[in-house]
């Protein structure tokens, strides 16, 4: 998380930026505005420190300096922002008052936060996305009642979906929209576990890992996994022996289960298939639906019946020594990963209809129609099928970022896609295992 603060003085040839990356050893930066500049000045502050509580307390104390030197500070939020011109406008209290209420979530006591909270009650800040999931936060870390944490919590959950699909804007200092969902749907995870509902507890955290992975949301995943639902032990465990050594998932590892787990894992024989089939979400026929009217192109019947018999699940990957998942996305996701992924194609070519033409005599497909349907955990790489009309409709191909304007792997359907990887991983090809991400020697 960086969270950034930036101060404007006219004319404008010494504007800063205060930056706070909060973490173990939190740091504050001091930066100029020196895009355009033929000679770039170094940062004019930089300090370490050894607490949230020591950073927040000089962060607020170098922002009350620059406004006391006749800086204004300005609604930039951009961390990497380095240039205020041509049109700095002042940052509004209620914005300001929202971000001293995230330091003060970082750093300060509950009741600290408490006063925060009601200091902003009456303002805009109260209705944002930021203020209720810090309220939510609050609540529970103060352990009140569930059912204040569960509202707050979904209330910030549903205003944030409300003003994306209104396309309205909403205020959450510098923390990008999908780190704040994630968040939001961490906190809910927790006060559904707290009013005694594991299974909507499951739900939430799933759901916070699938837009913002991180070690922290994996081990609760986990946590919630071993404690409520026994049945799906082994996949609490396959992460945490992918994932434990960077953290988050020492209540899991410290289980005697666990060492059982390991013993089982050494014991499979090197020849086993190596695949399995996780938990599946299948997809109901609207859901099908609507994704095809957000597509404007109906799915294949072969993919269209893997969603209606699987959804959204994993094809995990378990060799004795390695083991990652492919990923399949729900049928609600595919419209706007096809966008990401076109966008992210043509991001460098000044002309779309150059990497049109190039697609089309390369591979006989519409880039515009190709439509990522899985992607392994970890990397930026797809499955993807290709949904325009022709003869390679419902061919499926594996694309990665590093070489985005490359296809390999080209089947003619889905299932075809699916028998591939399958037996690339029983075979123990090193082409499929490199492209679900697992390297053997």
């Amino acid at each position: 998380m960086y969270l950034a603060k930036f101060f404007h003085r006219s004319p404008g040839d010494d504007d800063r930026e205060l930056l706070l990356m909060p973490g173990g050893d939190p740091v504050i930066a001091g930066k100029y505005m020196d895009e355009g500049r033929q000679t770039k000045r170094k940062d004019f502050l930089r300090k370490e420190f050894s607490s949230m509580k020591g950073a927040a307390a000089a962060y607020r104390r170098h922002v009350a300096e620059l406004v006391a030197a006749g800086y204004v500070e300005t609604t930039h939020t951009k961390y990497t922002l380095r240039n205020l011109l041509p049109d700095p406008q002042p940052k509004p209290e209620w914005q300001k008052g929202l971000d001293d209420l995230m330091i003060a979530a970082l750093s300060a006591p509950v009741k600290e936060q408490h006063k925060r909270l009601v200091a902003l009650e009456n303002t805009p800040a109260a209705h944002e996305p930021l203020y209720l999931w810090l309220a939510a936060h609050h609540a529970y870390a103060a352990d009140e009642d569930s059912t204040t944490t569960l509202r707050l919590a979904e209330q910030a959950r549903d205003t944030l979906a409300s003003r994306r699909a209104g396309k309205a804007p909403h205020y959450a200092w510098s923390i990008a929209e999908s780190d704040l969902e994630a968040r939001i749907f961490e906190v809910l995870s927790l006060a559904h576990l707290q009013a005694g509902d594991p299974a909507q507890a499951l739900a939430a955290i799933e759901q916070a890992c699938e837009i913002e992975p991180s070690q922290d949301r994996g081990g609760q995943r986990a946590t919630i996994i071993c404690d409520h639902f026994p049945e799906r032990q082994e996949e609490a465990f396959d992460d945490a022996f992918k994932y434990a050594e960077f953290g988050g998932y020492e209540d899991i590892v410290d289980r005697p289960a666990y060492a059982e787990y390991l013993a089982r894992r050494k014991r499979k024989s090197k020849s086993g298939k190596g695949w399995r089939w996780g938990t599946r979400k299948p997809a109901t026929a609207a859901e099908l639906a609507n994704a095809e009217s957000a597509l404007g192109a109906e799915l294949p019947a072969d993919y269209r019946k893997f969603l209606g018999k699987f959804g959204a699940c994993d094809l995990q990957v378990r060799l004795p020594e390695h083991s990652n998942e492919l990923r399949f996305l729900a049928p609600s996701r595919l419209a706007e990963q096809r966008d990401n992924l076109y966008r992210y194609i043509t991001r460098i070519e000044k002309d779309p209809q150059t990497v049109t033409d190039y697609f089309r005599n390369e591979y006989s497909i519409s880039v515009r129609d190709l439509v990522p349907v899985a992607e392994p955990v970890q990397y930026s790489r797809c499955v993807a099928i290709h949904l325009g009309k022709g003869e390679r409709y419902g061919w499926c191909f594996h694309w990665d970022h590093d070489g985005s304007w490359e296809l390999d792997h080209a089947t003619p359907n889905f299932d075809t896609a699916i028998k591939t990887l399958t037996s690339g991983i029983e075979r123990r090809d090193t082409t499929i295992l490199g492209f679900l991400g697992i390297y053997i020697d």
